[in-house]
């Protein structure tokens, strides 16, 4: 009876958690610093990062389309490199910064960098 129970209230308070939707990301308008990368997603030539960045309290998620440098139409090829940057910044937090740089005269495309918080 208890586990039945236990199951019913788990059951219960994941039903009242707010479901995260697409609707819910905000598209990338300036470059962006994290001090904490929590996910990153991959659709095509945008990604998708969940993190906090330097200087705020809470986590955002933020879509940015990434440039990949050898043409103006989006590719995969960049968000590709992208994607394995944030990892590194997931798999050793404090460790590194990851960071979305603005590329000039081509709108809201972006590049990304990783930066070394300590030696």
């Amino acid at each position: 009876m208890t586990r039945h129970l236990a199951g019913c209230l788990a059951l219960a308070a994941l039903s009242l958690v707010p479901a995260a939707s697409a609707a819910d990301v905000i598209p990338g308008q300036a470059p962006a610093v994290y001090d904490t990368v929590d996910a990153v997603e991959v659709w095509g030539s945008r990604i998708i990062v969940t993190g906090i960045i330097a200087g705020q309290d809470t986590p955002s998620e933020i879509s940015y389309i990434i440039y990949d440098g050898t043409s103006s139409s989006p590719s995969p090829e960049g968000a590709n490199r992208c994607d394995r940057l944030a990892l590194l910044a997931i798999a050793k937090p404090g460790k590194y910064q990851f960071a979305t740089t603005l590329v000039p005269a081509f709108g809201f495309r972006f590049g990304c960098k990783l930066i070394v918080r300590t030696p």
